[in-house]
């Protein structure tokens, strides 16, 4: 009995720390502040660019979220087959040669504030997203010039998005992302 009093007491007098907010919800999903900033390092990164966290970043980087959510959850439900290790680190291969060595590659990491886990999850989910959308919404019919079959893509993939946006409640906790 003690021991529980005591323990209540503990908890009551400690401070409250806010370890994350939530900025948008999408349906049942969250994306937290910690992932719009994780989403514009990453960004950052591959486009070897500095972090810009202005509001017109944070608004882009929420929208990209917010589509990301939305095709995962569309692979999700058509059980569309994850990237194999072996094709994970092909794709993080190439990115990597990209840096010219290992130690730029790694000193980019740490620079952006990353970690070669957040990287390679990352590069797993855009793998996996490329090849969904591709799957999903490129025209079967072969004859048009790439530049066209890439633009029908594009049509049918912001089309989709813009009518399964219709069909989830996203609310933004932070008013200024919308």
């Amino acid at each position: 009995m003690y021991r529980t009093l005591f323990i209540g007491i503990c908890v009551a007098v400690l401070p409250a720390v806010t370890v994350d907010r939530i900025a948008i919800t999408v349906g049942r999903d969250v994306i937290t502040e910690l992932q719009l900033d994780e989403e514009l390092r990453i960004t950052a990164f591959v486009n070897r660019q500095p972090i810009v966290r202005n509001l017109q970043a944070r608004r882009a980087a929420g929208a990209r979220l917010i589509e990301q959510l939305l095709v995962k959850r569309e692979m999700e439900l058509s059980h569309y087959p994850s990237p194999t290790g072996d094709e994970i680190e092909q794709y993080e291969s190439q990115i990597k040669a990209g840096f010219g060595s290992a130690e730029r590659f790694a000193q980019a990491i740490r620079d952006y504030g990353l970690s070669e886990n957040i990287i390679k999850d990352h590069l797993a989910l855009q793998l996996m997203t490329l090849r969904f959308i591709e799957f999903r919404f490129k025209p079967d019919v072969a004859g048009p010039a790439l530049a066209d079959m890439d633009a029908q893509t594009d049509e049918a993939l912001n089309a989709w998005l813009a009518q399964t946006r219709k069909q989830v409640t996203i609310v933004y906790l932070d008013k200024l992302l919308q």
